[in-house]
């Protein structure tokens, strides 16, 4: 794992990390548990790694040291078409629901669209029926065309969608509208002190509200003890995910 002393210097040792994580193909999904109020897990979320040999001891990289350096080094696209080439693989061979992040550049650059047109052509509706698609909130979705269009094709196929990190960005309320998704993955960032923190908690509370006006279920990230998992529950929100529940693994009960 690289520390950041010069950042010429970390980004030029994180581009040759990513360009040999790619080559030897060691771009791992880990798997994080989502339940319901019971406490039952329900789903996974796919989460990127990347797999490191140092010695005798292999460490997986969480993107928090390489995403940022991937996308200014233009090898964020291999990374995520490789991510996503490997969840629909798992989806093929495991019958577990799993959710995946892709953000608006997948979406148009990297040909989501048509990758998931052949899963609709090869009829693999199955697969479709336990695909989540997390789309990660960084601009205004009713702004791109493209993403639209995107969203309604998958919806039709089956597949299910979810706006991640909702809550922070001043235009979600108004463009949720336009886009009709099955989930709100609350921002982590509202949730993880919504115990002690009363401005979170009213937040939260006006996005409960909202939701279930549109009917759609609410996932909490970043729930991280009984303290906030009993708040949360309490407000009504539908499904949960956080180091309570479990961590990222590399594994699925299926495998």
């Amino acid at each position: 794992e690289f520390k950041e002393h010069e950042p010429i210097e970390y980004t030029m040792k994180w581009r040759e990390s990513i360009k040999q994580a790619i080559y030897n193909k060691d771009i791992v999904p880990f798997y994080q548990p989502i339940v319901n109020k019971k406490q039952e897990i329900i789903k996974y979320e796919a989460l990127m790694r990347i797999k490191q040999v140092v010695g005798e001891e292999t460490n997986y990289i969480s993107p928090i040291y390489f995403l940022d350096t991937a996308v200014k080094t233009k090898q964020y696209e291999a990374l995520s078409t490789e991510m996503i080439k490997q969840v629909l693989d798992k989806l093929e061979v495991c019958d577990a629901i799993i959710s995946i992040n892709v953000s608006y550049y997948d979406i148009k650059e990297i040909g989501l669209l048509n990758i998931i047109q052949e899963l609709i052509k090869t009829k693999n509706t199955d697969i479709c029926s336990r695909l989540i698609i997390e789309i990660i909130e960084t601009s205004n979705i009713s702004e791109c065309e493209y993403c639209i269009e995107f969203i309604q094709i998958a919806k039709q196929a089956g597949i299910k969608i979810a706006i991640d990190d909702f809550g922070t960005g001043y235009s979600n309320f108004t463009h949720i509208l336009d886009i009709k998704p099955d989930y709100l993955k609350i921002d982590g960032s509202l949730i993880k002190n919504i115990h002690k923190d009363e401005n979170a908690l009213a937040l939260v509370k006006a996005i409960v509200e909202f939701s279930k006006k549109l009917e759609i279920k609410l996932i909490a990230e970043f729930v991280h003890n009984k303290e906030v998992f009993d708040v949360v529950k309490k407000l009504g929100i539908d499904e949960f995910q956080g180091y309570y529940f479990g961590e990222p693994k590399k594994h699925l009960p299926c495998d």
